[in-house]
């Protein structure tokens, strides 16, 4: 079998298979953000343990004082968040919204100085600044429940917009071929 047949098929079925993952978030987001919570629990606890045998194993490092509360509050975290997911959702949503309300002021004072440059677009930045001004609004509203559903939506988005991606990538190296080993790939965005 070619090398390229097999490189699609592999990319269909990874596609597909984000984009199912993706509906079933959509279908059940609190389940969704509920495991993200639970998943990040996990990784807290692993870390704090780890951090624990890191500052008892060497005693004599410098600081081992810092290590050891290191250890501890990333072993608590996880601890809270394994007995109530809900902080978590809470916690990420909280940290959304307060990135959206900053971002929101920043768009509409800087499309503001456009305004006063004379710039004809400047409207479409205060919409934008406005609308993340409402977005942090409604998710700073949101209970725990609610913004743990927040998060699964966030989840089965991106895992459908994912596999969407590596699906038309499929098709893209079915009819072109794809990149060839070596080939620069272009890269765009920030």
């Amino acid at each position: 079998m070619d090398a390229k047949p097999r490189h699609a098929i592999w990319l269909g079925v990874e596609g597909g298979l984000l984009i199912l993952l993706g509906v079933l978030a959509l279908l059940s987001p609190l389940v969704a953000g509920v495991t993200v919570a639970l998943m990040v629990g996990w990784l807290l606890v692993m870390a704090g343990l780890l951090g624990l045998a890191s500052a008892v194993g060497g005693r004599t490092r410098l600081h081992a004082g810092w290590s050891l509360a290191s250890a501890v509050i990333a072993l608590v975290a996880g601890v809270v968040l394994l007995f109530n997911p809900l902080i978590g959702g809470l916690g990420l949503a909280a940290l959304i919204g307060a990135y959206l309300l900053l971002d929101g002021i920043t768009l509409v004072g800087l499309s503001l100085n456009h305004r006063k440059t004379g710039d004809r677009a400047w409207g479409w930045m205060l919409a934008s600044g406005v609308f993340d001004l409402i977005l942090a609004g409604v998710i700073l509203a949101l209970s725990a429940a609610g913004s743990t559903v927040l998060i699964g939506l966030v989840i089965g988005l991106d895992l459908i917009a994912a596999g969407a991606a590596l699906l038309i990538l499929r098709r893209s190296v079915n009819r072109d071929g794809g990149v060839s080993a070596g080939a620069a790939v272009p890269v765009t965005g920030p």
